[in-house]
């Protein structure tokens, strides 16, 4: 919260976590509200947004920080009083390990919008829709987001699980199955993705490492999907 303190107001919406999330959050004299766990930041990032009194909302992990000069973009956009857009994407570089990796390929994520403009679906990593208005992509040197994706590699894999239900439930209601080419492809087109057209080979064993567990994430997704459906065909035989 340190990169955006000078900021009129910091909303938190807290899933009940367990960590010193709200100790921090008090010491920057931020709004704080609470909503019900439900796996997904999706509905707990509405609930926010609702309880936000400005006229720009700039939604932010808590993984993540804005460079200063983000921010000072940012602020400029929010104080004109005519801007020509009303919803933004910024840029993100990962930083992965303690490690920033300059070569891998930024990703865009829609963050800052006008209040009431845009909002979240219930589906996980969603792209919010924006109601009225028109989008803008903001580029640039330092103009993006840090996002710390993987402070450990045992915090990824407890992320995986969690996501990875939330995977399966969507196959489902796309009516999706499962197949052996699926299970075992997939997770290979996965970690070909992010170490060669995104450029995990130039960063060493960082890159490696993170190109491995993305194709790890897409093996259990699969794997997942099978144990449902296998279950739910055997499940007079399970005791």
């Amino acid at each position: 919260m340190t990169s955006i303190k000078d900021a009129d107001e910091i909303v938190i919406c807290d899933m009940y976590s367990e960590d010193r999330t709200i100790e921090i959050a008090k010491q920057f004299n931020c709004r704080i509200f609470y909503h019900d766990r439900t796996g997904i930041v999706e509905p707990a990032r509405n609930y926010a947004m609702e309880q936000a009194s400005g006229g720009w909302i700039l939604v932010l992990d808590a993984d993540e920080i804005v460079t200063p000069e983000l921010w000072e973009r940012l602020k400029s956009y929010a104080q004109n009083p005519k801007p020509n857009f009303d919803a933004c994407y910024l840029t993100r570089e990962t930083v992965l390990m303690g490690k920033v990796l300059r070569s891998w390929r930024q990703s865009k994520c829609k963050r800052f919008w006008r209040k009431g403009v845009c909002t979240y679906s219930d589906k996980i990593h969603e792209v919010p829709k924006t109601h009225i208005g028109s989008d803008f992509v903001i580029k640039g040197r330092n103009l993006h987001l840090l996002h710390y994706h993987m402070p450990s590699i045992s915090n990824f894999n407890e992320k995986t699980n969690i996501y990875a239900d939330f995977e399966v439930k969507r196959f489902v209601s796309q009516n999706k199955k499962m197949s052996v080419w699926k299970l075992i492809f997939r997770p290979m087109v996965e970690f070909l993705k992010y170490y060669f057209l995104k450029g995990g080979f130039r960063e060493g064993i960082h890159g490696y490492i993170f190109a491995r567990l993305k194709a790890h994430y897409k093996f259990i997704q699969w794997a997942k999907l099978y144990e449902k459906e296998f279950t739910d065909k055997n499940s007079h035989l399970l005791y």
